[in-house]
């Protein structure tokens, strides 16, 4: 698809919201929990909608994760949440699989991959941060592939939140294929996040942040992608002065 295919970007040329702090990193390490809510929080403006009934009721969150729990509790103050092209589901479901029953929580849009947690819980540390395993075709395949995730669920539902907000963003911009070299300017810019590589099967992608941009890069040793996403035309527009090949650029 080529950039001028692309649906024109949001009509906003500037955000009246103030731009988010990057306070949030400090957390990762210590507190991931807390480090999703001041993400989402900062990130997402407030919304007037009215009450979702599918959305699960105290009662049902009292018996997830804690981080999963906090999760859906955001959702009710930044719906945007919802939107994800890979939901997190508002009801997780159960599944019988090789590694045993499972809690499936969210799902690629198309249904050919999923992300679950061991279910139900074994009385164990593990319940209060559990694994998260990643299914290839889970629905189609009678043995379908697992794997581990290397972030427990409160860390992995960081790196999906920045995965999936980069997507629902309105303002992107995406480089291609370049020489590694031309991301060290990126080096004063930007603020890495501390967690392993999402989805190392295929991109590798590691997390960035500045004031009101996201970015993730993959790259091995000579060559690099990235990929931005901003809440503020203005600020995705100050990437041009870094001169990328850009097969997406919406500032």
């Amino acid at each position: 698809m080529t950039l001028s295919s692309w649906p024109s970007p949001h009509a906003v040329t500037s955000s009246t919201e103030p731009v988010p702090s990057l306070d949030w990193i400090d957390h990762v390490d210590t507190d991931p929990i807390r480090a999703l809510e001041m993400l989402v929080l900062g990130w997402y403006p407030a919304e007037e909608v009215e009450p979702n009934l599918e959305a699960p009721t105290d009662e049902e969150l009292a018996g997830l994760p804690p981080s999963l729990a906090a999760f859906h509790r955001l959702a009710r103050l930044r719906p945007a949440l919802h939107r994800f092209s890979n939901p997190v589901l508002e009801q997780p479901r159960r599944a019988e699989r090789s590694r045993g029953g499972l809690l499936v929580f969210a799902v690629e849009n198309q249904g050919c991959r999923d992300w679950s947690i061991p279910w139900p819980p074994q009385g164990g540390p593990a319940d209060v941060d559990p694994p998260v395993w990643f299914t290839e075709d889970p629905y189609g395949d009678d043995d379908p592939e697992m794997i581990l995730e290397a972030e427990p669920l409160s860390r992995f539902l960081l790196q999906f939140t920045l995965d999936q907000a980069s997507g629902i963003a309105p303002f992107n911009a995406w480089t291609y294929v370049m020489p590694v070299e031309r991301l060290e300017p990126l080096s004063h810019l930007l603020r890495p996040v501390p967690l392993a590589p999402w989805l190392p099967t295929y991109g590798s992608d590691l997390f960035y942040a500045a004031p009101g941009l996201l970015a993730s890069i993959s790259a091995d040793e000579t060559e690099a992608t990235a990929v931005f996403a901003a809440r503020d035309r203005e600020v995705l527009a100050s990437l041009r002065a870094y001169d990328f090949p850009w097969s997406r650029f919406d500032g």
